[in-house]
């Protein structure tokens, strides 16, 4: 028999096609899947024996998509420097001493951060990802797994395309779904021509997506251009990797022509607003690209360059950046930015079928934000609305109480139910340590 579970006297946040707000709303979870929703009092009367969950004073909501991060250990030691420089000192070294036990830790700790702050799917490059489908298996988050794929010579210390195909053989479709794997390739100054080539192939083959870096830095997008007579986009198009199964993370510098190749392939964009200020890469023109109808969902970045996975800290700035850059307050309102976080997300990872808005029939992935905190006061219903403008530029992760994936409880009250995070904590803490050592030997002087 399937569980029920009845979430009670919310203000629910469907973010459905009409963003349709239900006040003193409820979900019944039956199993996996959103069995019902609609005003409390109803789905009470209706449902008079199921277990219930007292959800008064907080918002229940689809759970946060993170369309780009990278699982990692560096945090708060890769600081102050453009991304080049970055990369080349902190970056590049630590991937010469990653081993597979380090890239497990990192995972479970990033998937912890996650699931606690309420992102309920993530989109991780990272490596020696059979550990990461482990760490996301046994927590339970939904992944899509995007191997860092490299084959510049000298640079062998990544993972071949070869690797990437052995884990989509495994890994794909496995955990009831949860888990997915793309091809994935780092950068275009990385990889050769012949790497997009072929993963555009793969990925055709195993009817699965393609995830990479689109530019952040605008001398390398010069460079590129200089070098090849062609945008970054451009390059992408030209090796054959665009398309709607297809993210590119960060964007920040696009040329007419790049955002029409997008609009043209139904190529979706993965905008990492903190990262793009912390490195100082600038700001995406992400008002444009919705404009133009280009799905755009949001990432952290990784902790190396973010410094953390809070995808409600991230929305704040979704709009904020845009306000600013055009100087127009009208743009990017928050329930744009909530959508981009959910369902967008979902769209590009191809999961908006499954997940991303609550809706009868669909995995019930939600999360439930307590609202009673004072930088949350007023809650405001009727007129004066005011849960997603709160949502987006008042609250944070730390305000999530409760998780569910599938219908599972993977958070309840702020408690981490599907492993120890205190062990979880330390078990990274002890990696993070090794790695510094490991590492040494690979800084430039």
């Amino acid at each position: 028999m399937k569980s029920s579970l009845l979430i009670t006297g919310a203000t629910v946040l469907t973010v459905n096609s009409s963003d349709e707000v239900i006040e003193n709303g409820a979900v019944l979870i039956e199993g996996s899947r959103i069995a019902d929703i609609g005003p409390t009092d109803i789905l009470e009367a209706r449902y008079p024996n199921v277990e219930k969950l007292d959800a008064a004073g907080h918002a229940v909501l689809p759970g946060l998509v993170n369309l780009h991060l990278h699982s990692g250990l560096i945090r708060g030691t890769a600081e102050d420097l453009p991304v080049f420089e970055w990369l080349a000192k902190h970056v590049d070294p630590k991937h010469r001493a990653l081993t597979e036990e380090i890239a497990e830790a990192a995972a479970k700790l990033c998937y912890t951060e996650a699931l606690l702050s309420g992102t309920t799917c993530v989109m991780d490059m990272y490596r020696y990802m059979h550990r990461c489908a482990d760490a996301a298996e046994r927590l339970g988050i939904r992944a899509t797994l995007a191997p860092y794929v490299v084959d510049k010579p000298g640079m062998d210390y990544f993972e071949t395309l070869d690797k990437n195909v052995r884990l989509v053989e495994e890994r794909h479709n496995t955990a009831d779904g949860r888990i997915q794997v793309w091809f994935a390739l780092e950068h275009l100054t990385y990889c050769t021509e012949d790497a997009y080539r072929r993963a555009a192939a793969l990925a055709d083959k195993y009817d699965t997506g393609i995830h990479t870096h689109g530019e952040e830095s605008w001398e390398m997008a010069r460079k590129l251009k200089q070098e090849t007579g062609l945008w970054p986009v451009e390059l992408f198009f030209d090796r054959g990797i665009l398309g709607p199964r297809t993210v590119l993370a960060h964007c920040v510098w696009l040329e007419d022509p790049e955002i029409d190749l997008l609009v043209k392939t139904g190529t979706s964009v993965a905008h990492c607003p903190v990262s793009n200020l912390k490195l100082a890469s600038g700001i995406a023109p992400v008002h444009e690209l919705l404009q133009k109808g280009v799905t755009v969902g949001i990432g952290t970045d990784g902790v190396k360059e973010n410094n953390n996975l809070d995808m409600l800290e991230e929305l704040k700035f979704v709009p904020l950046l845009q306000k600013a850059r055009l100087l127009d307050a009208s743009v990017v309102t928050a329930e744009r930015a909530l959508r981009m976080a959910t369902i967008d997300g979902a769209k590009a990872l191809g999961r908006d079928k499954e997940i991303g808005s609550l809706e009868i029939g669909k995995q019930a992935d939600l999360i439930v934000v307590d609202y009673r905190k004072p930088h949350l006061t007023p809650f405001l219903s009727g007129k004066y609305n005011n849960i997603v403008s709160n949502l987006v530029y008042s609250a944070s992760g730390a305000d999530v109480r409760h998780t569910f994936i599938a219908g599972r409880s993977i958070v309840r009250d702020r408690v981490l139910l599907t492993d120890n995070s205190e062990a979880i904590r330390l078990q990274a803490q002890e990696a993070a340590e090794k790695l510094f050592v490991l590492r040494e030997p690979y800084i430039p002087v």
